[in-house]
């Protein structure tokens, strides 16, 4: 996996007092995952939910796209095709994140 993107903007559109950290997870460069890879994304997705830091994974390629949903995972990330467009807020509509419970 890649090291996270050191910036964490404020959402736009947002005012200072909505505004919550982000997290822009760089995958563009991925070019394997198997479920060890997918364990330590949904290990990020619960720690960014601890912490109220919105995750946004951006430049998924579409395999692995193709993974996540296969196994219902997409659904719990916000996704962006990368990250010039996560940070201009090029993400899907906003929505309900589902909550990843522990075992």
């Amino acid at each position: 996996m890649t090291s996270p993107s050191p910036r964490t903007p404020s959402p736009p559109d947002a005012s200072p007092a909505e505004a919550a950290p982000w997290l822009i997870l760089d995958l563009e460069g991925l070019t394997f995952c198997d479920s060890t890879g997918l364990a330590e994304l949904l290990w990020i997705l619960r720690r960014s939910q601890e912490t109220r830091t919105r995750l946004v994974v951006a430049g998924a390629s579409r395999t692995l796209r193709h993974m996540m949903a296969t196994t219902g995972l997409l659904a719990y990330f916000a996704m962006a095709a990368s990250v010039e467009a996560a940070l201009v807020g090029e993400t899907p509509a906003e929505k309900k994140f589902r909550t990843v419970e522990g075992h």
